[in-house]
């Protein structure tokens, strides 16, 4: 018999069951999940605006309730952003100042009519203001300035119609030279060239600079030897030039300046575009351009110096003429005085007619003389040797000739520079520099 007594045994226990089994903890988030839903599921991806097309940064701010306002609080990130959006979604699109207001001015007399014609005035206003711009592609543009435009026309320098023409046609003559140049010559041609047409200038090797310099002053230009040149041999070329410009100008000679003006045409036209080109080599190409307009700029000023000296010249001749009226009244008086003793004189001679001359042998053998040097002179031209004085004049304006002529070629070189830099290499604001062909023609 078991001592132990079986009241502690509970009836409702079962045999299998375990007799004490752990109390379940209480869970405080199960209480709300079906009260808050997940923001953001995993798989939502950002959408883009429907006006504007800017993507969203946060997804869960791309809902269906987005248009509805939401003034907070906020109580979270998310939220605080949704009130942002909200508050940015009641903002109209487009902002206006207000007009400042006038005061009427009120007149002795006026009626309450008037009195309201000036609110009827600012609100036709209004409404013209309001039309004053175009709307494009979402974006609205305010219309365009009138007298900025005018002003910007102005500025620009007049060009005659025979200027106009010019430019057009070598726009058409760089293009053409352009395609000549980036095509591959023959090799007939390539093999023709010799020495004096070299197609590569190392930059460090100071021998073969002091070789291409000689050769632009010596040497004109091949266009299958330009065809052949690289891009860094073409700049290097063109800055040797353009060190060279000053010494051709002042040198005089027509010859050189003119085969300056045909290695600078065929070394820009060599030059890709300036897409293609970097901020160095266009540097490089800018450079040649401000050579041009500085010598450009320094003829100028010397063509304007003699002009002002040779006014002063004819100011001052003038004043000296006028200074001694004097010496020239004293002059036509005893012109006068001459013309008065004249017949006297001639009584004189009549009376003395029949005296013998004392001074008749020397006069004879004067003149005989003139006729002497007379007669040389006409048989010195005859044997085509001329005078000296002839000689110098000749020269003289054989002189003026050449240095005109420079002039216009120097001209003409430096004109063409500064437009195919500053249209075909994006330096525009050397064109300001260009003179108009009236002030260029006139070289005195």
């Amino acid at each position: 018999m078991s001592s132990i007594p079986e009241k502690r045994k509970q009836p409702s226990s079962l045999a299998g069951e375990n007799p004490h089994p752990k109390r379940s903890r209480p869970s405080y988030a199960e209480e709300h999940e079906d009260d808050m839903a997940p923001t953001v599921t995993p798989y939502e991806r950002p959408r883009n605006h429907p006006i504007y097309g800017q993507k969203s940064a946060f997804p869960g701010l791309d809902t269906a309730g987005d248009d509805e306002l939401f003034y907070g609080p906020a109580e979270d990130g998310m939220e605080y952003l949704r009130m942002v959006r909200s508050e940015a979604n009641s903002l109209p699109f487009l902002f206006t100042a207000p007009e400042p207001a006038e005061p009427p001015v009120k007149q002795p007399g006026q009626n309450d009519a008037v009195v309201d014609a000036p609110e009827q005035q600012n609100e036709e206003k209004k409404s013209d203001v309001a039309h004053e711009g175009v709307y494009v592609d979402g974006v609205y543009l305010a219309a365009p300035i009138a007298n900025v435009e005018v002003q910007l026309e102005t500025t620009e320098p007049v060009q005659s119609d025979a200027q106009s023409s010019y430019y057009n046609l070598l726009h058409h003559r760089f293009l053409l030279l352009r395609s000549i140049l980036k095509c591959t010559p023959p090799s007939v041609a390539i093999t023709a060239l010799d020495d004096s047409h070299p197609i590569s200038l190392p930059r460090h090797s100071k021998n073969a600079r002091k070789e291409w310099r000689q050769l632009l002053l010596a040497v004109d230009p091949q266009t299958a030897q330009l065809a052949c040149m690289d891009m860094d041999s073409v700049l290097g070329v063109l800055g040797i030039m353009a060190r060279l410009m000053s010494e051709n100008v002042r040198s005089g000679d027509v010859a050189r300046v003119r085969r300056i003006g045909a290695w600078a045409w065929g070394l820009l036209g060599k030059c890709r575009d300036v897409g293609q080109l970097t901020s160095e080599e266009v540097g490089e190409i800018r450079d040649l351009g401000k050579r041009a307009v500085k010598i450009l700029r320094k003829m100028r000023e010397e063509d304007e110096r003699k002009r002002s000296a040779r006014v002063e010249e004819n100011t001052s001749s003038g004043e000296s003429d006028d200074e001694n009226p004097a010496d020239d009244g004293a002059h036509l008086e005893g012109e006068k005085g001459k013309n008065v003793d004249g017949p006297a004189d001639t009584a004189s001679e009549s009376l003395d007619h029949g005296m013998p001359d004392a001074e008749q042998e020397p006069l004879a053998e004067a003149l005989e003389m003139a006729k002497a040097r007379l007669q040389a002179t006409i048989e010195e031209t005859e044997g085509g040797s001329q005078p000296v004085a002839l000689q110098a004049q000749e020269y003289e304006l054989k002189t003026e000739e050449n240095a005109v002529e420079v002039a216009i070629q120097t001209r003409a070189m430096l004109d063409m520079i500064i437009t195919v830099v500053g249209e075909y290499y994006g330096q525009r604001d050397l064109l300001s520099a260009r003179e108009p062909w009236e002030d260029s023609t006139s070289l005195s």
